[in-house]
């Protein structure tokens, strides 16, 4: 295990790439056993490296890998995306799922690359880190079941399309059955509205804290907080709209669940990547130093030992 400590984020992304290029080749070439397995194999090996990289992260900042940095909390939505691919390609070997998920899981690790690896100074002062870390899982775990419901939203549309159509291009797809497309979607958006809420009430929690205890505190109107809320109200919608449409064909709803997906992407990743680069001003993306500069306004600045109670 000391040399697997010694991974980089290139040899999961790298080997995720492959497997995704064997899963185009077994959609552009007869079906060969072969590269079904090198698929799986260079998944499998991915997902180790990538296991190795979060945990050896995790011994080194002395926390959970969702309270480290904004690269570490993408990489732990990436990491539950290739288990996800993993558990279903060796399920169901004939269906291209890797074609869907491992594109997501790829972004995400990209995305990774250009996040802020400076672990939050915020969290790392509060001796409530066990509300950090139910406030992180359930915010990763409603933004994952967004994607997932904009996957399978995607994939019904597809297949939707290619039984209208019969594209010969998409006829090539291996795809799931509407039905079961439809259902997946519909568990996603259930999903993902409890754990967002329960992600921005604790959000909240934490925001009332930090007034007057942590030396710089979080404002309301921090760019991060405010995507956040805009995703929650987008998938109440699509859960309202899911409510409404139980009775009909699925269609409506997964294009809105795909469509939501995409909003995902501007409205979350974006201001990630903006707060890591500097040029957007996230609490969420400062490093721990310049938190303890930035005492918040009206309170003095008062030193906090390590293991003291702020």
């Amino acid at each position: 295990m000391g040399f697997l400590a010694k991974v980089h984020i290139y040899c999961f992304l790298l080997s995720y790439l492959a497997s995704l290029g064997f899963e185009v080749l077994l959609l552009l070439r007869k079906p060969v056993s072969v590269l079904r397995t090198l698929a799986i194999g260079f998944a499998a090996a991915g997902f180790l490296a990538h296991t190795s990289f979060l945990l050896t992260r995790s011994r080194v900042e002395d926390l959970p890998p969702l309270l480290t940095s904004q690269q570490d909390w993408l990489l732990v939505l990436a990491w539950l995306g290739g288990l996800l691919y993993l558990i279903l390609v060796i399920s169901h070997r004939q269906l291209a799922h890797g074609l869907f998920l491992l594109p997501a899981v790829l972004l995400l690790v990209t995305a990774a690359l250009f996040a802020s690896p400076q672990a939050a100074g915020t969290l790392r002062e509060v001796t409530l880190r066990r509300w950090g870390m139910f406030h992180a899982a359930s915010l990763v775990l409603g933004i994952g079941a967004v994607a997932g419901a904009a996957l399978s939203g995607l994939m019904y549309v597809l297949h939707h399309q290619r039984l209208r159509n019969r594209s010969r291009f998409l006829m090539r797809l291996s795809l799931p059955s509407l039905e079961n497309l439809a259902a997946w979607n519909r568990w996603m958006v259930l999903f993902s509205v409890p754990c967002l809420t329960i992600g921005l009430i604790t959000g909240f929690l934490l925001i009332s804290m930090s007034r007057g205890s942590w030396q710089a505190g979080i404002p309301w109107e921090d760019p991060t907080i405010v995507t956040t809320i805009v995703v929650w109200l987008a998938m109440v919608a699509v859960l309202i709209r899911t409510m409404k449409a139980a009775q009909r064909p699925g269609r409506s709803v997964a294009m809105l669940s795909f469509l939501s997906g995409g909003f995902l992407l501007l409205t979350v990743l974006g201001p990630m990547l903006l707060a890591g680069a500097g040029s957007l001003n996230s609490i969420h993306g400062r490093p721990a130093e310049s938190l303890r500069q930035q005492p918040a306004a009206g309170t003095s600045q008062v030193p906090v030992t390590e293991g003291s109670a702020p």
